[in-house]
């Protein structure tokens, strides 16, 4: 894969000029987490929430459900 680039010269300022073979850089592929950690603590906090309700229904019907 060869390019040409085309030199452009500024009329004012600085000049940066680098030479070299231009090459794609691979890196090394990142794991990532299926479930990201707000998403898990979310669904541990709804499990919660749905124990608690349950666990209130149970005792309602247990002591006959009258205030």
């Amino acid at each position: 894969m060869t390019t040409n680039l085309q030199e452009v010269l500024p009329k004012a300022g600085l000049v940066y000029s680098e030479k070299g073979n231009l090459s794609e850089v691979l890196c090394k592929p990142k794991i990532m987490p299926l479930k990201s950690i707000t998403l898990e603590r979310l669904e541990e906090m709804e499990k919660a929430a749905a124990a608690l309700f349950q666990r209130q229904q149970d005792e309602q019907a247990q002591f006959g459900g009258g205030r």
